[in-house]
């Protein structure tokens, strides 16, 4: 063990010359120094100890466990779930670099979403869309065959000992595919510079409304016609029948607006809700009163009735419309969660960075008696 018969020699020279009267000595070199060699003398002391314990059979535990400990490192993979992940996908996405671990990570899922960002984005989708509250949402990916029941028949008295004959009852399939819903925006490259929960912020609020407007106006709007059907197009509405068309032409009476209501079969009136934009509420029904001079909405902390039934706004609704139904007869299916990608090629010449946002989205009405319609035009 000769080198640390050297340190201590050194160690001893060292103190001879702070004790003498020599000047213009750096202390911060010599304290140095010393640190040095007494974190080189445990050292070599540790690794007398590794070897005794071998020869002994003796290893301990902890002497072992380091090495183990930086191989699980260097193999350690940051799940979609973690704060870690998250923080290395928006890291990505803004251009910043990334240590080791990050990158393997990011390539090892394929630079998915993270799990965290995204529940954050659905989350606010489903905050400006509150329609999507309303309906029957699955998250399944590809094209699926969803059942839900058709007309349910009362149950019967039974003779005993008769033949129990099955009520007609009736089963509705609703098929789905997945149309791409796209919302694209532009940030300026200086943006990169933004911290971490600043840029996924900015993600979350400019991407998650215009997804949601979209996905909202075609569970209300859409055709059906290469793109999701919605409320509006599930059935024929017809005047007097699963529909009133206001005799004003422009705006409902309370008489018809209770006509509206009897027209909604039983079993569903227990959910249903109005659906109308804010102006036809205000302007049109908020004023209404009944024959007995009352008002036809109630306030019940903050959530408005008409004649008892919950009123939903949405901008999508057009005109006079309004609607009334139980939408979880509504099955829409967010077939693949919403992916977000960059690209600075696109924003070159702009120096920005377009950043894109992708759902995969279709919805369908399975049973469209569960829905009645008035509106000042029903053609």
């Amino acid at each position: 063990m000769g080198r640390i018969n050297e340190i201590e020699q050194r160690k001893l020279e060292i103190k001879e010359l702070l004790e003498s009267d020599a000047k213009d000595l750096n202390l911060e070199e010599l304290r140095s120094e010393i640190e040095a060699l007494n974190a080189e003398k445990a050292q070599i002391e540790e690794r007398k100890q590794i070897a005794e314990g071998i020869q002994a059979n003796e290893i301990k535990p902890e002497m072992i466990e380091k090495p183990k400990m930086e191989e699980r490192k260097m193999n350690e993979l940051y799940n979609v779930d973690t704060k870690e992940y998250r923080s290395a996908w928006l890291k990505n996405l803004m251009g910043k670099e990334l240590d080791d671990t990050e990158k393997r990570s990011i390539a090892a899922a394929n630079a998915v979403i993270s799990l965290e960002t995204y529940n954050a984005i659905f989350g606010k989708v489903k905050q400006y869309a509150s329609i999507l509250d309303e309906i029957t949402l699955l998250n399944v990916a590809g094209n699926i065959s969803f059942g839900v029941e058709g007309t349910n028949n009362d149950a019967a008295l039974h003779t005993e000992n008769d033949l129990v004959n099955g009520a007609a009852d009736t089963f509705i399939t609703v098929h789905l595919a997945g149309f791409e819903i796209v919302k694209l925006v532009r940030l300026s490259a200086s943006a990169r510079n933004m911290s971490v929960d600043a840029f996924e912020q900015f993600l979350v609020d400019n991407l998650s409304e215009k997804i949601a407007q979209k996905i909202e106006y075609y569970v209300i709007n859409g055709t059906g016609n290469s793109q999701p059907k919605g409320i509006d197009y599930a059935t024929t509405y017809t005047n007097d029948s699963n529909a009133v068309q206001w005799a004003a032409n422009s705006k409902p009476t309370a008489a018809e607006i209770a006509e509206l209501i009897s027209y909604l079969p039983g079993g569903y009136a227990r959910n249903a809700k109005f659906l109308m934009n804010h102006k036809t509420f205000w302007q049109h029904v908020m004023v209404l009163r009944d024959d007995a001079k009352a008002p036809i909405v109630s306030n019940d902390n903050g959530t408005y009735r008409i004649y008892g039934f919950p009123v939903l706004f949405s901008d999508a609704v057009a005109g006079t419309d309004m609607f009334l139904g139980d939408y979880k007869q509504i099955v829409g299916n967010l077939s693949q969660n919403v992916t977000v990608e960059s690209s600075a090629a696109s924003g070159f010449v702009y120096n920005a960075v377009d950043y894109r946002a992708v759902a995969i989205f279709d919805c369908d009405v399975a049973d469209a008696g569960a829905i009645v319609k008035g509106s000042a035009d029903l053609t």
